[in-house]
């Protein structure tokens, strides 16, 4: 077991807590938690096999993913702008436009959730729809431990 000493922070407050880090089943409490991930490449996530064990939905986020889709988009691309713009449009239209918006919003969503949370760095492991949020931590059972000592002390 190893103990860790991390930051959670809440909209208006900020709580330092010291937690034994092991994982736990769920309890009858956090029936229906929900955990979103913002990560990157560089902050890859350990244990989200484990919790979804646990039967803890977990969303995940990669910042990179946005930069990968646009360099993936240039690839290939004349460097006439009209002409570029028409192969995209062929591109678009062959993927299907339905197919097209699904790879933006899965590859931005990431950046959209960070807005909506008022999220300042990453990685970010988000609980229950903004209520708590760890930062630094790329572990989420780390997270998760975290997050239930700060809501033993925080009913």
């Amino acid at each position: 077991m190893t103990s860790i000493k991390s930051m959670i922070i809440v909209p208006g407050l900020t709580v330092s807590v010291m937690t034994a880090v092991m994982p736990l089943p769920v309890r009858a409490d956090e029936q229906g938690l929900v955990i979103e991930a913002i990560h990157s490449d560089a902050f890859s996530l350990t244990g989200v096999d484990a919790l979804a064990g646990q039967g803890i939905e977990v969303k995940i986020y990669n910042l990179d993913d946005a930069e990968r889709l646009t360099a993936n988009l240039a690839i290939g691309l004349p460097p006439d702008q009209e002409q570029a713009k028409a192969a995209l449009e062929r591109r678009f239209k062959e993927q299907g436009m339905e197919a097209v918006q699904k790879h933006f919003m899965q590859a931005f969503q990431g950046r959209i959730v960070g807005v909506q949370y008022g999220i300042s760095r990453y990685p970010a492991i988000v609980f229950d729809h903004g209520r708590a949020v760890v930062y630094g931590v790329t572990d989420l059972n780390r997270a998760v431990a975290i997050y239930r000592e700060w809501r033993r002390n925080n009913p």
